[in-house]
């Protein structure tokens, strides 16, 4: 998609000083990404992606990927629904499953996770050998829970997209790529820019010995963190005290993502066995690592946005930036018209840095100050305006980035999108 007319993003338009009763709207995630015409309720708890949210799910995506199979992660696909008899075995059906029947009578779950799945494949094929050992295996797929009051838009949805993978290893193997996993974690939340917390939490009934949730502050949050009001670091407990000296308080946040060493309770009920040098086979030791995608992508923005602009992290933005050319019959139009405009787009275009991740803004009808208004909103990170400057010797175009703006020749702006650092000297 090249230009923003031809967007499929049916706004949600309040009207000014209107009073908004929708009780159901509950965050800013939620209120922003339903203004901004990026998700579209179809019934409670389930919600259409529409196309720039789907744009920035499938960066997003990406990212989740490189880093599992920096981990050593091998991608897998595994049916949505899994025979009800494996959740039996392992003591975990609940009334948060969502449970269907076939016509044969045969039960299954439309399974939130893959423990089972995973377990009674590594049986099938097994037992697998010692040699084989570790494996990490992922998917990226839908998921599906009976939540009993799903709110926040997609923070709590009975659909979610969510990275799910399981570790099967021995038990001295079993640390090791459970840190290895983690550092990964922690590198995808440095490269997203979030203040993410890695905290020890209880393994609950999913089992195990080791469990640790990663948590994002922020309002809107359903869980809590103790952090430093100081530094912002994460403390033990609230009010301890941290290094810098500073105590902690709690805070509201946001589970991202959660990893488990999960010990042999699945692979001993499902028969997942590997062969060991001397002796009977030994039950597979699993370890499991998940993050909610969709949710991971709403609590960026609670976390970064305003309570009227969306703010994304920079490599999920839908695009990395707009240009915006003047009203039609204008002056600035006299230099920059429709042809030239469309010049210009294919220039930026060309930047190794805006390949297929810049938008044009072509509605001329509309007044430039409205248009960036909108994209102020929409939250691109970069917004190129064709605006008073190009009446000027050298033209100049206006670069909004980061709450400042430059005016800049085209050269200078070209130097700088390609160069990767925004912030130019105008004297050059």
């Amino acid at each position: 998609m090249r230009f923003v007319s031809q967007l499929f993003q049916p706004l949600l338009i309040i009207p000014k000083n209107a009073k908004v009763k929708n009780t159901e709207i509950t965050c800013k995630s939620q209120k922003l990404l339903l203004e901004c015409g990026l998700i579209r309720p179809t019934s409670p708890g389930f919600f259409a992606l529409l196309p720039l949210a789907r744009r920035a799910l499938d960066k997003l995506e990406a990212l989740v990927k490189q880093h599992i199979e920096a981990a050593g992660g091998q991608r897998v696909s595994l049916p949505a629904l899994t025979a009800a008899r494996l959740w039996e075995k392992t003591g975990r059906i609940t009334e948060e499953l969502l449970k269907v029947q076939d016509r044969h009578g045969k039960k299954f779950v439309l399974a939130p996770t893959h423990e089972e799945a995973i377990a009674d494949l590594l049986a099938d094929v097994g037992p697998v050998s010692y040699k084989q050992l570790p494996l990490l295996l992922y998917q990226i797929s839908d998921k599906y829970r009976d939540e009993l009051r799903p709110k926040h838009g997609v923070l709590r949805a009975r659909s979610f997209r969510m990275l799910d993978a399981y570790g099967a290893h021995t038990l001295d193997q079993a640390t090791e790529v459970y840190q290895r996993v983690g550092d990964q974690y922690g590198r995808l939340f440095d490269t997203l820019r979030l203040d993410v917390h890695r905290v020890a939490a209880p393994c609950g009934e999913m089992g195990g010995s080791e469990s640790h949730e990663w948590q994002v502050p922020a309002p809107a949050g359903e869980d809590h963190v103790a952090v430093c009001a100081g530094c912002g670091q994460p403390g033990g407990t609230t009010g301890s005290e941290c290094q810098c000296g500073g105590r902690t308080e709690s805070v509201n946040s946001i589970e991202v993502g959660h990893t488990f060493i999960l010990g042999t309770r699945y692979s001993e009920a499902l028969g997942a066995n590997y062969v060991v040098p001397s002796g009977p086979p030994q039950p597979i030791v699993m370890s499991c690592y998940g993050i909610g995608i969709t949710r991971l992508l709403a609590a960026s923005l609670e976390a970064l946005s305003t309570d009227t602009a969306l703010r994304w992290p920079e490599p999920i933005a839908p695009y990395r930036a707009i240009l915006i050319g003047p009203k039609e019959g204008s002056k600035e139009w006299s230099v920059y018209n429709s042809e030239q405009m469309l010049g210009l787009f294919d220039k930026l275009s060309s930047l190794p840095g805006l390949r297929n991740d810049i938008i044009f803004d072509d509605r001329h009808q509309m007044t430039v100050g409205k248009r960036i208004l909108m994209a102020d909103k929409m939250g691109y990170p970069l917004v190129i305006v064709c605006g008073k400057g190009v009446l000027e010797t050298p033209p100049r175009l206006e670069l909004h980035s980061r709450g400042e703006t430059q005016l800049l020749t085209l050269g200078q702006l070209m130097w700088a999108l390609q160069d990767g650092n925004e912030k130019v000297a105008n004297k050059m």
